[in-house]
């Protein structure tokens, strides 16, 4: 009797997460699409660290207590927002790389370090939101009092440095804008949503 030998090599089976293969050719297009809307997002988050690296420069460059005696604790909003900013945007940045990465590899590492990471961007949002609130009562609470040149003795119990004020309030401003619109549009496509389904 003949024994046939198989041309292929053979290796023993390996686990069933790194064995799937799709059975629809569809899913590998969904798969290319979050790769490429994963580095669209790694390319604004990079350039979305300008904001808070400049309130980080902004709130050390002012942080004595002389630069705005009527509310000093400007300043410390400024450089915990934007270091916690950067520390969100960075993890935020390598959640995408492991994003992409899992999508070829499959690996359970890679997934319990994405969930883990997730974990702790939700933490750093939570914290961000209240410190928000925070910030936006030492900045708001003295809009009406503050006066940006220095009279020595008279006014300096009133006196806050402009361009650290006058950031910080902006940054506030637009913060509120973008929450605001971004529930706009939360609100509109759950509407959307809604309407499909009736």
């Amino acid at each position: 009797m003949e024994q046939k030998i198989p041309l292929e090599p053979v290796f023993p089976r390996q686990h069933r997460l790194f064995e799937y293969e799709p059975t629809y050719p569809w899913v590998r297009y969904v798969v290319a699409t979050v790769a490429v809307a994963s580095i669209v997002g790694i390319v604004i988050l990079v350039l979305m660290l300008a904001l808070p690296i400049s309130m980080l420069v902004i709130g050390v460059r002012y942080r004595d207590f002389y630069y705005c005696p009527i509310e000093p604790r400007i300043s410390t909003f400024l450089i915990v927002a934007g270091s916690v900013s950067i520390t969100w945007i960075v993890l935020s940045i390598i959640l995408s790389i492991m994003t992409m990465f899992f999508s070829y590899t499959r690996s359970m590492i890679t997934l319990i370090c994405a969930v883990v990471l997730s974990l702790v961007i939700f933490g750093l949002q939570i914290f961000s939101f209240i410190w928000l609130i925070i910030g936006s009562a030492w900045t708001f609470s003295i809009k009406n009092r503050v006066e940006h040149v220095i009279n020595y003795p008279f006014n300096l119990p009133f006196y806050c440095q402009r361009t650290l004020y006058q950031f910080t309030f902006a940054y506030l401003i637009i913060i509120y804008i973008l929450m605001a619109l971004q529930c706009c549009g939360q609100c509109f496509m759950s509407f959307l949503r809604l309407k499909q389904r009736n």
